[in-house]
């Protein structure tokens, strides 16, 4: 037991382990190896249970994670048995799979250190009694085999359910291949499983590296047999009692390395299945970080650490210290609570434990406790030598005690600018000049100190203004939240702060702030002062702007650049002629799509808008959102029923210009970052940065704007299919209802304002078998595909009087002519007219004339009315209505060849009739037309039976035809 009011200093009690004083503060492999502690392929010191449970802390999270792993194995109780671990690098966990594999292997030894204590304890809580005993452990490193592939350790396996059994059986060719001649399914896996008769634990490190692998062109048609392979054990294990499955599948945004479209498939895949019927684990925390570290660079000390003595010379801080420093530095950071914090920090300072917990942490790319381990081992090493050489060493390692000289490295390659070498170089730099140089000999604040030394000022430390210089870059180099750039005064005094026993007077602390952030002190100082707050101070680096938004860019949450995409999308929509602008959102989670489409139909010509997050088109992604589509005009082989399907048109963005305008998304979300962290006092980087962002705002309008190529509509050509259509022209966008409704006309789908002909209605109207009401052929232009879409009810309505003055009549229920003097007069509503052509009426004339059975004036009978005139004037010309201009008639031959034209496509199969119909109408004008000869020749390739009547037709015209074998 160690005195209460004995001054011991930290590295007189802390041992440090052999490996950290061996490796030069290295800790040697600080990353554990799964596949090295399992297959021996280096001789590792966590292979042996004992070394492995002596420097691992039984964190509260590991010790849950390992009891409920122990409680599924060795009990019968209800427990989980799937289990994922997704935290990015640095995590630990392949540490905790090396521990759980010691669990199952070794597991009278594995229970018999403190941590298997401890997760005994939990585990049997309830159960009575845990028995591991003969469990078979299935170790599965996937960064360690390649798809395709044999290796050493499994055999002849060669993709993952090979591999399992392999493992599973102990390498028992016959029991491998009864079970892989069974496949990798459900059933086979729950054989194999029962079969082993003890429990199984299933150890998946590293999936997503096998994935990568396998998403190569060479591998990637085996993708789909792995994907049902890992589904069917998941299921199989969730079944099968005694059965524990660990996977590690880091998640995309925590890879540095990013994933392929076809990786982050598979990932979304077996996630979306491990979070339906299992857990998803982290096994270390934050306010773990502490402990860990202590426990991996120390051996456990035998007494009771100092720390009421230490406490008690901390909290005799003067008054001076108390006001300017301690009462400034906020809640749980200043002299109340310090020994509690102190208690989970020992022998670091509890303020550089709390910036490594919560200001570090939070960079995504910091690997946490691999990154804390290496720059505090470095640390720790070089403390204690001074201390072992009688020479000054800190009571606690406090913020400005990282020693630069051997630790810049490992601080700069932590992660905190981590794809930012520009930053990196930059602090390089400024540390090297501003703080210390590597010897120890150079630098801005090392000559602060000789200075100080110079004039006399007392500091019992050998150099502050390097220590209070070193706090500075440590607070510098990543955003503190909330804006906040740099340090205050109070934490820069706090950092030489001495406790009793070895004080600094607080004139003297100031003295050194005071020099080393003024004209001749640190060069690349920067100083900002918020309005009713402190002043405060950081290390800037060339492009200040460019590094914050590099760093901004980096935590940028996926999920909000498409929210942006989305919103400024719906912001540049306009609704054109349409009638209605419609948009929909990404649905929350798997609703039905008639829920997510649900309000979409309606009896109007609408735009309908759809969220860019959900989905695209082209670029062999789109079959999900084809199908969505389709589904929505009331087609394919999931139809939602919809009654207006013709008047709807759907806008939809284009994949690969969607992940270009994300990009820009991000950069919009980093600069409002970047602008978050400067303060109105930079005026010059506040105006810069404004221009930064609006210039990416606009230019993200733009690439939305360009992003949304695509648009459909139902169309009648033949049968009813949906036409998926794209602007190639970056000047026109499917946000632009205007752009769309143009294209719709180009394609003869849509109308111009006063465009719709009368003639062109009776042609539609024709095509019905019965009368129609005025509400059936309104109702026809929103239903109907065969119809175009219209500005307004208002063309409808003056469509119709045309009509009326133009041979057709409305009449009432009881078939009565209803008299329309304007169309206004109309009312295109009723359901008790109906419009029909008027029949013809008799005519008197001198003579007899032949009529027809019905009794009105046959066809015959009108055309020969009709040239009784030039009969009656030996057809003269010049006394004829049309007579033509005197002289000899001029003759031209139309030669008109097409050869080959493609007719799949709707467009062209209207193209090629509407030539045909021109020239049958050209052909029946014979009574005012001189036609002469006439060559046709035609070749038509089409499917047998598709033919029609067409050799008929041609016969009965004396032309001779060719039917011939073609193997287009």
């Amino acid at each position: 037991m160690i005195a209460s009011n004995a001054a011991q200093h930290w590295a007189d009690i802390l041992e440090l382990r052999p490996e950290v004083r061996a490796s030069d503060g290295s800790v040697g492999e600080l990353q554990m190896s799964l596949h090295k502690a399992v297959y021996q392929t280096v001789d590792v010191p966590y292979r042996k249970v004992e070394y492995y449970g002596n420097i691992t802390e039984p964190t509260p999270n590991l010790v849950g994670f390992f009891a409920r792993v122990a409680r599924r194995l060795g009990t019968n109780a209800d427990a989980p048995a799937l289990f994922h671990l997704d935290q990015g690098m640095g995590g630990g966990k392949s540490h905790a799979l090396v521990g759980l594999y010691h669990m199952a292997s070794s597991p009278e030894g594995f229970f018999a250190t403190d941590l298997g204590q401890q997760v005994y304890a939990e585990a049997a809580r309830g159960t009575g009694e845990v028995d591991l005993i003969g469990a078979v452990t299935v170790t599965l490193t996937a960064d360690y085999f390649s798809p395709g592939s044999t290796s050493e350790v499994f055999g002849p396996a060669t993709n993952l359910f090979e591999r399992f059994i392999w493992a599973l059986v102990g390498g028992d060719m016959d029991r491998y291949q009864r079970y892989v001649a069974g496949g990798p399914n459900k059933g086979t896996l729950q054989q194999a499983l029962t079969d082993a008769g003890r429990p199984v634990l299933i150890l998946l490190d590293e999936l997503m590296d096998y994935v990568l692998a396998l998403a190569d062109v060479a591998h990637i048609d085996t993708m789909p047999s792995e994907k049902a392979f890992l589904n069917a054990l998941l299921d199989a294990c969730d079944d099968v009692p005694r059965v524990a499955f660990v996977v590690v599948m880091i998640r995309s945004e925590l890879d540095e390395r990013g994933y392929p479209p076809a990786a982050v498939d598979f990932r979304d895949y077996v996630a979306a299945r491990l979070v339906r019927n299992g857990q998803t684990v982290a096994v270390t925390e934050a306010q773990d970080f502490s402990a860990i570290i202590r426990r991996r660079l120390f051996e456990l000390p035998d007494g009771e650490l100092p720390l009421r003595d230490l406490t008690r010379r901390y909290t005799a801080a003067d008054p001076a210290w108390r006001q300017h420093v301690f009462d400034k530095l906020g809640a749980n950071r200043g002299l109340p609570g310090f020994e509690e914090r102190a208690v989970a920090s020992y022998p670091f300072h509890p303020e550089l434990m709390r910036l490594v917990r919560e200001e570090w942490s939070q960079v995504s790319g910091f690997q946490r406790v691999r990154s804390t381990v290496a720059i505090f081992a470095r640390t720790a090493l070089y403390w204690v030598t001074e201390h072992k050489a009688s020479r000054w060493a800190p009571p606690l390692i406090g913020v400005g005690d990282i020693p630069l000289t051997v630790a810049l490295e490992q601080l700069l390659s932590s992660g905190l600018l981590l794809g930012n070498d520009r930053a990196i170089q930059g602090y390089r730099a400024v540390a090297n000049t501003d703080v210390t140089s590597t010897d120890g000999r150079s630098g801005r604040a090392v000559n602060v100190d000789v200075a100080l030394r110079r004039d006399g000022v007392t500091v019992d430390q050998p150099a502050p203004a390097v220590r209070m210089a070193t706090a500075l870059l440590c607070y510098s180099i990543v955003s503190r939240g909330r804006g906040r750039r740099g340090a205050t005064k109070a934490e820069l005094m706090l950092a030489i702060f001495g406790p009793a026993g070895a004080p600094v007077p607080y004139p003297a602390a100031e003295e050194v702030f005071n020099k080393l952030t003024g004209d001749d002190g640190l060069g690349a100082l920067e100083v900002t002062t918020p309005t009713n707050a402190p002043a405060r101070y950081h290390l800037s680096i060339k492009q200040t702007l460019r590094m914050y938004f590099t760093a901004a860019m980096a935590v940028v949450p996926p999920e909000a650049r498409g929210e942006l995409v989305w919103e400024q999308a719906q912001k540049l929509a306009s609704k054109g002629v349409f009638y209605n602008l419609v948009t929909v959102d990404k649905p929350a989670g798997e609703e039905p799509l008639e829920k997510v489409f649900e309000g979409v139909d309606s009896s109007e010509t609408r735009l309908v808008l759809l969220d860019p997050r959900r989905w695209t088109l082209l670029n062999g992604k789109d079959s999900a959102s084809r199908d969505d589509i389709t589904a929505l005009l009331g087609l394919g082989d999931h139809p939602l029923r919809v009654d207006n399907a013709a008047s709807c048109v759907i806008a939809c963005v284009n994949t690969q210009r969607r992940d270009i305008a994300f990009k820009r998304a991000a950069e919009v979300l980093a600069w409002r970052e970047v602008l978050k962290q400067l303060t109105n006092d930079s005026e010059d980087e506040v105006r810069e940065a404004r221009g930064k962002h609006d210039e990416a705002l606009a230019k993200l309008r733009r690439d939305a704007e360009r992003a949304y190529q695509h648009f459909a509509y139902l169309v009648r050509a033949g049968e009813l299919h949906v036409e998926f259509k794209r602007f190639d022209d970056d000047t026109r966008t499917a946000l632009n209802g205007g752009h769309v409704w143009t294209a719709l006309v180009e394609a003869g789908r849509a109308t111009l304002p006063a465009g719709l002909s009368a003639s062109y209605v009776a042609a539609l109207l024709e095509g019905f078998d019965r009368v129609l009401t005025p509400r059936e052929i309104v109702q026809s232009f929103y239903k109907n595909p065969s119809f175009p879409l219209i500005t307004s009810t208002d063309e409808i309505r003056r469509v119709l009087y045309d009509l009326l003055n133009g041979g057709w009549e409305l009449v009432d229920a009881e078939n009565n002519p209803l008299s329309i003097a304007t169309p206004e007069q109309i009312s295109i509503n009723s359901i008790n007219q109906a419009l029909r052509r008027r029949p013809e009426q008799p005519t008197t004339s001198p003579g007899p004339q032949p009529v027809t059975p019905g009794g009105t004036p046959g066809e015959d009978d009108q055309n020969t009315r009709s040239s009784a005139p030039d009969d009656r004037a030996d057809h003269d010309p010049t006394k004829s209505s049309s007579a033509k201009p005197a002289g000899p008639t001029v003759y031209k031959r139309y030669t008109i060849q097409l050869a080959n034209r493609s007719i799949t496509g709707a467009d062209a199969r209207d193209q090629a009739w509407q030539l045909f119909r021109e020239l049958a109408k050209v052909i029946d004008n014979a009574n005012s037309a001189d036609h002469q000869l006439l060559t046709l020749h035609l070749t038509l390739v089409t499917a047998e039976g598709h033919q029609g009547a067409i050799a008929a037709k041609a016969q009965a015209l004396g032309s001779q035809v060719r039917v011939e074998d073609d193997d287009f």
